[in-house]
């Protein structure tokens, strides 16, 4: 039977190596991918040593193994990677040269940049984008592998409820968001007094109060009167008061006397609007609060 040579080295007591260079047969040698082995017995213990098996599913996650995860003849190596680094998601912020507002309709909010910082974990960046509410309105693909912050320039004209979002990618892939900001656009609410024989209000009346540009909700006004009336005035499309209570908690709701007016505001479209007037009156700073 053809004869195989091995090379052994071995350290001598004067700590030379010394190589040897035994006989076998051919059969008694056992070969792998990478490695000879003199006995098959060898090879079973050292595959048992680097590789590992089990046709059992996992049952809790650990690392980056998943629950019902099962393995067959996996490296220890890659095992090892597998269980010490678990995939992270990358993460992103954003924000814009126009923080997030409420804006009276009919204006415009001009955003001339939106900066995204993304933040690389297990995979690298393959894009960075851009969207105003849906619509995708730039994309970056160049120099984005690490992360870092990324600037898009562009001059975005916004007149209507959107919401301006940084999304980031990465090769496994997953996707991440985050709101860079939120725009709101409202009819305002109007406060003040007016003569307390000016028993009933048009749109220019209404529109010589003070403006509050904000969203639905209960408001508190300061009003100093000298026998006049307080008003109060909203988009009628928010429904009627519940409750109009002074400083010291009392509705005065029965005190005010309510009308609908047609209001054309910035944006020209006549809008009704609730509008409340109290009876005249005299006091300085005196808080009313009305409630939804």
């Amino acid at each position: 039977m053809a004869e195989k040579n091995i090379t052994i080295k071995q350290k001598n007591e004067l700590g030379q190596m010394d190589i040897f260079y035994p006989k076998t047969i051919a059969d008694q040698v056992v070969e792998s991918e990478t490695k000879l082995f003199l006995r098959s017995a060898d090879k079973t213990v050292y595959d048992a040593n680097t590789k590992y098996t089990n046709a059992n599913p996992i049952v809790e996650p650990i690392g980056g193994i998943e629950a019902g995860d099962t393995f067959d003849a996996v490296g220890m190596s890659a095992l090892m990677t597998q269980l010490l680094y678990p995939y992270v998601a990358p993460t992103i912020t954003g924000t814009s040269s126009v923080a997030s507002t409420v804006a009276e309709k009919g204006t415009t909010v001009n955003v001339t940049y939106v900066d995204a910082v993304v933040v690389k974990k297990s995979e690298a960046i393959s894009k960075v984008a851009l969207y105003n509410g849906s619509t995708l309105v730039e994309e970056k693909t160049s120099d984005v592998a690490a992360g870092g912050t990324f600037r898009f320039t562009q001059s975005i004209a916004i007149t209507a409820d959107t919401v301006l979002k940084v999304k980031a990618t990465d090769a496994k892939p997953t996707t991440v968001e985050a709101d860079a900001a939120e725009y709101t656009f409202v009819y305002p609410f109007f406060h003040g007094v007016v003569a307390k024989n000016a028993t009933t209000l048009d749109s220019a009346a209404v529109l010589a109060l003070t403006k509050d540009v904000s969203v639905k909700g209960n408001k508190t006004y300061a009003f100093t009167m000298a026998d006049q009336c307080a008003v109060i005035a909203y988009p009628a499309s928010y429904g009627d008061l519940t409750a109009i209570r002074d400083e010291h908690g009392f509705n005065n709701i029965a005190n005010f006397t309510k009308s609908v007016v047609a209001v054309t505001g910035t944006d020209a479209t006549a809008q009704n609007y609730n509008v409340y007037v109290k009876e005249p009156a005299t006091a300085t700073g005196f808080k009313f609060t009305c409630e939804f």
